[in-house]
């Protein structure tokens, strides 16, 4: 069994049915984040045709511009939830300054029911990083996971002083900053991601697979210089102190 900590499952669109046969062949144990309220709903759809995949709700900060009205409605979703996710801020990516308060807005509301419901929480960061750590100590989270950073390293310090876990993902291999905080990170916060299908179409121009996690792993081990089953074992006791859920993924499934 292999760990995809923050994947996009919408994204596949016709490609689902490919998506979803590697998974359950190679047994990636996904973390489905939404963006919205309709790819949660996907999700769990989706989630019935297999239990590897882990539904998670979350209101992107790409979106929060048009979902920051009558948030509670959205309550019922986050109890429900194994993890809220993606959230977070994105003063990079989004060029208009006039979305921000909104992005605040919709990630205080979250990151409130995180507390109130004891979440770990999935958070996006780009641009953002300083803003994100003074809120994660205002509000007093458990363990967030760290999605794709590629922030400052005195923040990326502090981050991980704080507790919290980081998804490596599709960049491995061609970013010099992953690499540095892949040898910075101790291994038992790390966890491997793919970010659906177009993260690796960014990065290489490749149509990302859920598979690709395999690639991200052994890239992992060749930096940490440890065996693939030693990553692989670590990377399943992060997830499990993460979430809580050992059943889903256990020491004798990796071994198997």
């Amino acid at each position: 069994m292999y760990i995809d900590a923050h994947n996009h499952i919408d994204f596949y669109g016709e490609k689902i049915k490919q998506a979803l046969n590697i998974i359950k062949k190679d047994e990636i144990l996904t973390l489905a984040c939404s963006q919205d309220e309709k790819s949660y709903l996907y999700a769990k759809e989706i989630a019935l045709q297999t239990p590897l995949i882990v539904p998670c709700f979350g209101i992107h900060p790409w979106t929060a511009h048009e979902n920051h009205r009558d948030l509670d409605r959205y309550e019922r979703y986050i109890e429900e939830t194994s993890m809220i996710g993606e959230i977070g801020l994105d003063f990079h990516w989004v060029p208009e300054k006039e979305k921000y308060p909104h992005q605040v807005k919709v990630l205080k509301y979250f990151f409130q029911k995180a507390k109130t419901y004891d979440k770990i929480t999935n958070l996006h960061t780009k641009g953002a990083e300083e803003e994100i750590l003074s809120l994660i100590k205002k509000y007093s989270l458990r363990s967030p996971l760290i999605h794709w950073y590629s922030g400052p390293f005195h923040v990326l310090k502090e981050l991980l002083d704080y507790g919290c876990y980081f998804t490596v993902s599709v960049d491995i291999g061609y970013s010099e900053t992953t690499r540095k905080i892949v040898e910075y990170l101790p291994m038992n916060r790390i966890l491997t991601e793919t970010d659906g299908p177009t993260a690796l179409q960014w990065v290489n121009g490749e149509y990302g697979y859920p598979n690709y996690v395999i690639a991200v792993l052994e890239k992992i081990s060749e930096i940490k210089k440890l065996p693939i089953e030693e990553s692989k074992m670590a990377i399943c006791d992060n997830f499990n102190s993460l979430l809580k859920i050992e059943s889903r993924c256990s020491r004798e499934k990796y071994q198997s």
